[in-house]
């Protein structure tokens, strides 16, 4: 995908005379993302969002906290090269329309198009995050995985997974390797988007009824009771 034609914006300062845009991503996929970045987070990359072009010429865009990470891969964006941006809780409310973009542009400028170029939301300052974002392929896999769930997960980052997927997609199926491995889901639905997402396994333990049950009587069966 080639770039996209630069066009004067209204509201923004006025550009120096090499600035040009440099991400236009789907703003839904802003959406999907950005409820699995980190908050606050000393490791200051993780509270953006990471934007990588591909080979094939679609852009991944990824989100993590270090518990849990979200992939969506937008086959219509276009990323001159990778960065990491920071964005506003307020770009979410302009971010549901599939017709609106998330425009980033060299100097660091970053907006939230309508479907005809205009300005919804102008993100203050600087947006790009200087870092080196971690590499997600080292965690994800599909090797020895199964449908299913099993293993400890946080039950707000499930949530979070389920709600994502009552959202924006018309199905959300889950797969499991061991109960240590990430718990993987799978969204549908999503139009030309495509999205998964892990959620880190916690440690627990339920091998054996714990030893504050009372030791069982006689009765052997349900009907013994």
């Amino acid at each position: 995908m080639n770039a996209p034609d630069q066009a004067v914006i209204e509201g923004l300062p006025e550009a120096e005379e090499n600035t040009h845009m440099i991400v236009r991503i789907s703003a839904v996929a802003v959406k999907l993302v950005y409820p699995f970045a980190a908050q606050n987070d000393i490791r200051f990359y993780l509270n953006g969002i990471n934007i990588r072009p591909l080979d094939d010429g679609s852009v991944m865009i990824v989100a993590t906290n270090g518990h849990r990470y979200i992939v969506v891969r937008d086959p219509n964006g276009y990323a001159e090269k990778e960065v990491v941006v920071g964005l506003s809780k307020d770009a979410l409310k302009h971010s549901a329309n599939a017709k609106h973009t998330l425009d980033i542009l060299s100097n660091g400028n970053a907006m939230i198009s309508g479907d005809v170029a205009q300005p919804l939301f102008i993100q203050p300052g600087n947006s790009i995050i200087e870092g080196s974002y971690p590499r997600i392929e080292r965690v994800a896999s599909t090797i020895g995985y199964r449908e299913g769930i099993s293993g400890a997960v946080n039950p707000s980052y499930l949530n979070d997974a389920l709600s994502i997927g009552k959202t924006f997609g018309e199905s959300i199926r889950f797969f499991t390797r061991d109960n240590d491995s990430p718990l993987t889901f799978v969204l549908g639905g999503l139009g030309d988007l495509e999205c998964f997402g892990g959620i880190m396994k916690m440690r627990d333990s339920f091998e054996a009824l714990p030893n504050w049950f009372p030791v069982p009587g006689p009765a052997e069966t349900l009907a013994d009771i």
